[in-house]
Formats: structure tokens, C-alpha cells, sequence
């Protein structure tokens, strides 16, 4: 039997140097998408919506900016932003007044909520860099307390906003992050404006769940689907941004990240954890393999979810996101798919001798309490017990 790719994921919080400009030149790979717009912005009527589809990380945000600046310069290049007029001087500070974004928040305990609320915040981040997870913008607006959604009022602000005349762009440009998370009620008030808005407005949405957005709303937009980054854009990013770390750590993060620019840089950033988190994967293993025949190691057990216990709750679920990597390329080793596994050396001599304890059965059951684990630490379970729960659980299978 064959687990999919994406059987394990992995996710965390990182952090980015100052993303400067929204340029198209700034934009990781997706050379072919970059190419299309600019030949939609010069031989084509510019859509009046887009939808930006594909995996979270390969840079649709980063191109709706840049393709809202570019439309929008008053002195564009055949290929970019002039990066000097006006205008461009306040998209790279997203504060010109034909900019408006739309993206899930919070309500809380409050009455009402719209995304002007936390216009700051979300500024904040998108200067620190675009490439992002959804999760860091969640922990920021939600702190882990609920969903964020984009909710039925947000309908009528974007309705008053697209009813004043552009104050001095050429398109007004609204950029939808995730409209998967569009209210029910207010897909169906946007349905309208989104199929005919005024003169000279653009919608852009930024979708990481096609399969969830409303057909009715797909059917009203162009879209433009949008792949992994292709590693040699990835690690000439790494290399660029991160001159710090060595050729073969971005090398390494680069094969691990599987497409995704946040991942690269996370998997960089993290090298000193990783190390530290194999070491526990590798302490749990064998203390799991030791009980199981006899061994009195319980002790040990039980200072080894201690010891995670006492990690920040970020680390502790980074270090459970490493585990489901190890777990699935322990499984993929035992498969003889290692053409699919991007190892350490180290890993990799560990797995050459475990994965053979690490069938199809044994791997889809440890997923599932690893990412049960995950899941009531999110909920703000007990660390304790569940890293004691866990590690009892993994001697039941060696």
C-alpha cells in the first residue's frame, strides 16, 4: 500500500527578513505565471476578478500585490514596477487608498468585526514578508481561541468602499485572502459586486482550498492555478536572504520544504531543533522497543514527556510535525520509495535499520496519535499528559 505526499505536513512559525517591495523580481519562481500577467496587463482586458489557486507558500499573495502595483504604476517597465512613483512608493507601504484587502478575523466576544479592525496587524505582517502559513496569521488575530472567518458585514464595507470613486489609481484592487472562509451570507451579498463591479475594479482572490470556495464564486472569476516552486528559485532565495547559513543546511531545507518558500525557511531556521528533535524520536523508538520486551523503562518513559512538557507549546508542536516526517519516511524507506525521502545522513542510517519495524499498519496508527496530540495541544491540553499518553501509546507498536 502507497501513502500520498501529503499523508504528513508540516507547519510551524517562522520568521522573515523585511520584504522591501512587491515586485514581480521579488517573486519566488512561478516564472510562467509572471509571464501571464504581464501579458494579460498588456494585450489583454484585465479581468474584472482573478483567483489565485494552489498550496499554501508558493507565492500567490506575493504576485496578487505585485500584479496590483504593476496595473497600477505610473511609470511601468516592459517586465516590473518602476518602483518610483507615487503609487508604488505607497503599495510598498500598503497604504494607497485603492488597496483593500478582505481576510478572516475574529469576532471574540465583540458584536461586530471587520477587517479594518486589524488592518495594522495584517500590514505588519505582509511587510515582514508575504510568504506565510495561514496558521501565524491565526495565531495573530484568533491567538488559538476560535476560527477566524470573513463575516456578513465585511459584505457591506466592501459594497460602501467599491461605491466611492478611485481616489487616484487607474484600478481600484481588492485582494481577498481566502475566500474559502467567506460567511455564507457574505458570498452571497459579494456574488453581485464580484461578476459586475463598478469601472476599473479588480478583485483578486487568494485561495489555498479551491475545492472549498463556492462554484458560484469560481465560475465568476479567471483562474490562474498556481504550482510548488521549482528548489533552484527556492535555494537561490535562501541563499540571497540567508547568507548566514551554509550551502548544504539550505540545500537540506530546500529538499525538505517540498515546494513551499515558509517551509524553506523554517526547516532552516529550526537546524539546531531538528537535531535535538531526532534525538527524542530516536530516545521514544527505543524506549518503546525496550518495554515491549520486558524492559523496565517506564521511568524513563515518563522523563522523556517531561522533558517536552517542558518545551514552549510552539516547539512542542514543531517537534510533532517532525515526527510525522520521520514517521512517513520511515514507512517510505521500508517500501523501497526512498526516491520520495529527503533525509539527513543521520536520519537516514536511522532509518535504514528501523524502517523495517515501521509497516503500513504501525505508521497510519502513529500518525493518527501523533496528529491526536497535535490536536489537544491546540486545544490547550495538558502538555504533560499528552506526551505521557503518547509515549505509552508507542509502545503498543514495537
Amino acid at each position: 500500500m502507497f501513502l500520498s505526499l501529503d499523508f504528513f505536513n508540516l507547519q510551524g512559525l517562522y520568521t522573515f527578513v523585511f520584504f522591501k517591495y512587491m515586485k514581480f523580481s521579488e517573486i519566488v519562481g512561478q516564472e510562467y505565471i509572471k509571464k501571464r500577467l504581464m501579458y494579460i496587463a498588456h494585450h489583454e482586458k484585465i479581468p474584472h476578478a482573478l483567483l489565485f489557486a494552489g498550496p499554501e507558500g508558493v507565492g500567490k499573495l506575493a504576485t496578487a500585490l505585485s500584479f496590483a502595483q504593476y496595473i497600477n504604476c505610473q511609470q511601468p517597465n516592459a517586465d516590473d514596477v518602476c518602483n518610483t512613483c507615487s503609487s508604488c512608493h505607497k503599495f510598498n507601504k500598503l497604504i494607497h487608498p485603492d488597496l483593500h484587502f478582505v481576510y478572516p478575523v475574529y469576532k471574540g466576544s465583540r458584536t461586530s468585526v471587520t477587517c479594518d479592525d486589524f488592518i495594522h496587524e495584517w500590514r505588519e505582517l505582509l511587510l515582514e514578508s508575504p510568504y506565510f502559513k495561514s496558521s501565524k496569521w491565526y495565531n495573530i488575530v484568533a491567538e488559538e481561541k476560535g476560527q477566524p472567518i470573513i463575516y456578513a458585514e465585511e459584505a457591506l464595507e466592501i459594497i460602501q468602499k467599491l461605491s466611492i470613486k478611485n481616489f487616484e489609481a487607474t484600478y481600484k484592487v481588492i485582494i481577498l485572502y481566502q475566500p474559502e472562509r467567506l460567511h455564507v451570507a457574505t458570498a452571497n451579498k459579494l456574488l453581485k459586486v464580484i461578476e459586475e463591479p463598478p469601472p476599473y475594479t479588480v478583485f483578486i482572490l487568494v485561495s489555498s482550498n479551491l475545492e472549498q470556495l463556492l462554484p458560484t464564486i469560481v465560475s465568476r472569476c479567471q483562474l490562474i492555478n498556481f504550482h510548488l516552486v521549482d528548489d533552484v528559485s527556492i535555494q537561490h532565495y535562501l541563499m540571497t536572504h540567508f547568507p548566514q547559513y551554509k550551502e548544504h543546511e539550505i540545500q537540506q531545507a530546500v529538499l525538505l520544504a517540498g515546494g513551499s518558500v515558509p517551509d524553506a525557511v523554517e526547516l532552516l531556521e529550526m537546524q539546531g531543533s531538528t537535531h535535538e528533535y531526532f534525538s527524542l524520536y530516536q530516545q521514544i523508538t527505543r524506549l518503546a522497543f525496550e518495554i515491549s520486551h520486558r524492559k523496565p523503562k517506564k521511568d524513563e518513559l515518563l522523563k522523556w514527556a517531561q522533558t517536552i512538557a517542558g518545551f514552549s507549546k510552539e516547539m512542542q508542536k514543531d517537534f510533532l510535525f517532525f515526527c510525522l516526517r520521520v514517521t512517513r519516511d520511515n514507512f517510505l524507506q521500508g517500501e523501497s520509495l526512498k526516491s520520495l525521502i529527503y533525509q539527513t545522513k543521520e536520519e537516514e542510517e536511522f532509518s535504514k535499520n528501523f524502517a523495517r519495524f515501521m509497516p503500513y499498519e504501525t505508521a497510519t496508527a502513529l500518525n493518527k496519535h501523533i496528529s491526536d496530540a497535535i490536536h489537544h495541544l491546540e486545544r490547550n491540553g495538558n502538555a504533560k499528559i499528552i506526551f505521557t499518553d503518547l509515549a505509552l501509546l508507542f509502545t503498543n507498536y514495537f
